[in-house]
């Protein structure tokens, strides 16, 4: 009798072992389309130089707008964005707790139409997307590593 019990113990304690494992978030079968939600946003966006890929306004798409920019953003807090050799220079600012990303660039169109808080729908250490965090604008912006 006690080895019946000692079975159905073992067989009890493996099985909430195998239950309670976590399937990790490198796993091939996870199809998770921000892999590096968890790198912090400032490693991710201080490495390189960006361009816009995708700029949509109340489905207006004004990505054209942004042809020949390159941004950089630095460790600092400042930024810059450059186009035919000149250069415009701002300021970003981030809150990784929720999911905020802030620019203040440029008060000429097409930069100050950037210059705002957005919300962080995806991070990778090649694409940066963004919407914005007043929801009765309809926004995104894409950013891409050059």
């Amino acid at each position: 009798m006690k080895n019946k019990i000692s079975v159905l113990l073992a067989i009890a304690a493996f099985a909430l072992i195998i239950t309670s494992c976590k399937k990790s978030s490198n796993s091939p079968d996870d199809n998770s389309n921000s892999s590096s939600n968890s790198t912090s946003t400032s490693t991710i966006i201080e490495s390189g130089s960006w361009h816009v890929t995708y700029y949509h306004e109340n489905s207006n798409d004004h990505t054209s707008n942004f042809s020949g920019y390159t941004f950089t953003f630095n460790a600092n807090g400042t930024m810059s964005a450059t186009v035919s050799g000149v250069t415009t220079s701002g300021t970003w600012s981030n809150d990784d707790s929720h999911n905020e990303f802030h620019m203040n660039i440029g008060t000429s169109s097409p930069l100050n139409d950037i210059s705002n808080g957005w919300l962080i729908i995806t991070k990778t250490a090649t694409e940066f997307d963004l919407k914005d965090d007043n929801t009765a604008h309809n926004e995104e912006l894409h950013f891409t590593k050059i």
